[in-house]
């Protein structure tokens, strides 16, 4: 868990802080906040989901083809449990390894 959440910390700050912003709390409605979001704090198969193939019709930009499942599984871990969203959850790169391969 600690080494998926260091390295989920990495990955947000390389890719993720620049639209939702270093804190999580977004930048108006075109980067939503990810603190005390409904998807962050939501069903863990809608925010892989949405990390893996963006949101049509948004900014969301799909991440499956540019990152690793490991840092998918992080950056997912990180987000979940960052910014006092503490779900507990842990999505390992198995899970993302499976779902990938379920579409």
């Amino acid at each position: 868990y600690d080494e998926l959440m260091a390295r989920g910390e990495q990955v947000y700050a390389d890719r993720c802080a620049v639209c939702h912003g270093v804190n999580g709390e977004g930048m108006g409605a075109v980067f939503p906040a990810l603190k005390d979001s409904p998807v962050a704090i939501g069903p863990i198969e809608i925010h892989t989901d949405i990390v893996l193939n963006g949101a049509a019709g948004t900014a969301m930009q799909a991440f499956a083809e540019q990152l690793s499942e490991v840092d998918i599984a992080a950056v997912v871990t990180y987000e979940r449990n960052a910014w006092g969203n503490n779900t507990g959850d842990m999505v390992t790169p198995k899970e993302i390894f499976d779902y990938k391969n379920q579409q």
